[in-house]
């Protein structure tokens, strides 16, 4: 994977050149929730977006897809259910819109989160109407389709480092090598040099490296990272969304899915591992600082999650049915901005009768979900924890369903 900016690589634990320590009077910080007037003022400013977006497209029958050459769209059907699978990244905002959405229409999503990759193997078998992952897709994957796949970003969030030394009083911050380190195993206790740099007072502890045995999106976010900061991950595991094997390392576990992974932190003292947000909170883990390209040990708000993410998002962005490969969130320059950020994908076949979708009246639906999340689906991001994709990205992607077709032919519209 290409950088987004100019990183030095090392090799092993050395850091690029450390920021001081945090103050150690501070407790370890557990992110939560915003609540108040920020909050409030963030779902306004949500809405307003959404206006905006719904008001460019009037002038389609689907809000920013082709005109029908009939007469005015009549309702989609109601009682359709449509599959998806994927990334358990966005687990908490998939349970509040498929709720909502159902609320909204009638129809139904059963969407399992079997994992970044298993969600587009399901879609390449045919299995699914829809995937969901936090990468884009890499060539032999777009090999795999049985046609042209779109790639619609949908959401976004951060990858949270998190951790447990319970009684540990002071804030855990962590660079990019460092944790690279420990993933690799040449960084082994919590109280070696390596991490006393910038970590006073860390016990004599082993350190219990936790990872996903399946095929993440959440790993493919943190090896991004860790190979653009560190030589011998890049040249020895890279950039992957399940490193075959893992690097070996003194004490390690591997869990399967975001929840699993949390929970097994919290039961193991001296574990350390990722998760997304939503999963950090719910199981109350304490969350590490990580290093930017600023030199800040940033922590992984929404607000730091969401600039992050603003000042990437003038790099080249392919469209729908281009190559997303080179495509990344991390390591954004900005000076507060969390550098483990990542949106997440919709991959959808641009023409479903070619995949798992049985009819032009489920395609219909398949849709409408579509369009129903890149709208009023967004307005419910930030009481979930969530980052909604630039504006410019959510346009791209209304404008992507109108170019869908069943059978070779033009989708009629329904609304």
């Amino acid at each position: 994977m290409s950088k987004n900016v100019s990183a030095a690589s090392s090799s092993g634990a050395s850091a690029p050149s450390a920021p001081a320590a945090t103050s150690p009077s501070t407790p370890p910080p557990v992110v939560v929730r915003r609540r108040g007037g920020r909050a409030i003022w963030a779902v306004v400013a949500v809405v307003i977006i959404v206006v905006v977006l719904v008001g460019v497209g009037l002038g389609t029958s689907w809000y920013g897809l082709q005109k029908s050459s009939t007469s005015s769209p009549g309702s989609c059907a109601s009682g359709v259910t449509l599959q998806g699978a994927g990334a358990s990244f966005l687990n908490a905002l998939m349970s509040s819109w498929k709720s909502a959405y159902t609320t909204a229409t009638g129809n139904m999503i059963d969407y399992t989160a079997s994992g970044a990759g298993a969600g587009v193997t399901s879609l390449a078998d045919k299995l699914v109407d829809f995937a969901a992952t936090d990468e884009p897709l890499n060539a032999s994957q777009v090999a795999a389709m049985p046609t042209t796949v779109l790639t619609l970003p949908v959401t976004g969030g951060p990858v949270v480092i998190v951790y447990n030394l319970t009684g540990y009083s002071h804030p855990l911050n962590l660079t990019a090598n460092q944790l690279a380190g420990i993933y690799l195993g040449t960084i082994s206790n919590w109280n070696s040099s390596a991490l006393a740099v910038n970590n006073p007072g860390l016990p004599n502890q082993a350190i219990i490296a936790v990872h996903r045995a399946d095929q993440a999106g959440t790993t493919y976010v943190l090896t991004n990272l860790m190979s653009l900061w560190n030589s011998t991950w890049n040249t020895t595991v890279g950039t992957t969304i399940l490193p075959t094997p893992w690097p070996s390392t003194p004490h390690s576990l591997a869990e399967k899915g975001n929840s699993a992974l949390a929970k097994a932190i919290a039961a193991n003292y001296g574990s350390i591992g990722y998760v997304d947000l939503p999963d950090a909170i719910n199981s109350h883990l304490s969350t590490a600082g990580v290093e930017n390209l600023a030199h800040h040990y940033i922590q992984p708000t929404i607000a730091a999650t969401e600039a992050a993410i603003a000042n990437l998002s003038g790099q080249k962005i392919p469209s729908a049915t281009g190559n997303w490969s080179a495509v990344s969130w991390v390591n954004s320059p900005g000076t507060y901005d969390y550098p483990l950020a990542t949106l997440s994908y919709f991959f959808v076949l641009k023409d479903p009768s070619l995949g798992y979708t049985k009819s032009v009246t489920d395609a219909q639906v398949l849709i409408q979900w579509l369009h129903w999340a890149l709208t009023k689906g967004q307005t419910l991001s930030a009481a979930v924890d969530y980052v909604n994709p630039p504006a410019n990205i959510v346009t791209q992607d209304l404008n992507a369903l109108g170019t869908m077709v069943y059978s070779g032919a033009s989708i009629p519209a329904c609304t």
